[in-house]
């Protein structure tokens, strides 16, 4: 995986520079970042170093604060002028390579100008730059690691696993069995009471009523047309004659008859009409 180069000066962003090397650790991972005070081992040759690193990185930081331009040796001369200069030589061997070198702002600095510049660092000039403050570092970083996810593949991104096959289902334990069984019952005999009930209300004859709307006064004649026939299927009854009395036996006199008892208009049913004691007359049964 290729890193990313982190190059600084230490008297103008070592504070920004720490920092951002953390921030990068934890979301691309400790081996996906590089900055000389960390991970250069003592005793090796810094030139070839940072040869080394810069040439197997992905893309190069390149922290430029108020003093990085400017900034002198211990003699008076701009560090920038020196061959030897370690921010020299990192941003002018990633330049030659053609790695993406992106220029990180802090403190407020401006990007530099072209002329400003020695010759083997004048591309950098043109290089589209990212400002990091202090009081929006964390969506100024975010905007950075965006732009620096084209390059490297964070440690932490999630690798898509083949879809596995389901398992399969486990078979049906006795109690499921049993429960099929009982509902299966259940609705056989629900379709028996419902189909009986259907069978029984299909069945039922309901019987013919004749609404009589006013009863004839007691009073008023009877004609022909008021008395109903006598039915033809019936044969006329003749009335039971009662037997004669006994000489010695006193005859018993008839009771007078009960007043009947005051009728208003009122609506009565008629059940049927025939000759219901079989004495060739017609009754009315209400």
């Amino acid at each position: 995986m290729r890193a990313i180069f982190i190059s600084y000066r230490r008297e103008d962003a070592e504070g920004q520079a720490g920092r951002l090397f953390a921030d990068l650790v934890k979301h691309f991972g400790e081996q996906a970042v590089f900055m000389d005070v960390a991970t250069i081992e003592p005793g090796r040759d810094f030139r070839k170093a940072i040869d080394e690193h810069v040439g197997s990185c992905g893309v190069l930081l390149s922290l430029i604060g108020k003093d990085w331009l400017d900034a002198k040796d211990a003699g008076g001369q701009r560090r920038l002028d020196d061959e030897s200069d370690f921010v020299r030589l990192e941003t002018s061997s990633a330049l030659k390579r053609d790695i993406p070198v992106v220029p990180v702002l802090v403190h407020g600095a401006r990007m530099p100008k072209k002329e400003q510049l020695p010759a083997d660092l004048q591309d950098l000039a043109y290089r589209n730059a990212i400002e990091l403050t202090h009081a929006r570092w964390d969506s100024d970083l975010t905007v950075l690691i965006k732009a620096l996810s084209r390059y490297i593949t964070p440690a932490n991104a999630a690798v898509a696993e083949p879809a596995r096959p389901a398992p399969p289902a486990a078979a049906s334990s006795g109690g499921a069995s049993n429960s099929k069984m009982l509902m299966v019952a259940g609705a056989v005999v629900l379709a028996i009471v419902v189909g009986a009930f259907f069978y029984l209300s299909s069945g039922k004859v309901e019987p013919q009523v004749t609404t009589l709307t006013k009863e004839p006064a007691a009073d008023s004649p009877t004609t022909k047309a008021d008395v109903p026939l006598p039915s033809p299927d019936l044969p006329p009854r003749e009335a039971p004659k009662k037997p004669a009395p006994k000489a010695d036996q006193p005859q018993e006199q008839p009771a007078p008859p009960a007043a009947a008892p005051a009728r208003g208009p009122e609506r009565n049913t008629l059940f049927g009409v025939t000759d219901w004691d079989h004495d060739g007359h017609q009754d009315i049964v209400s």
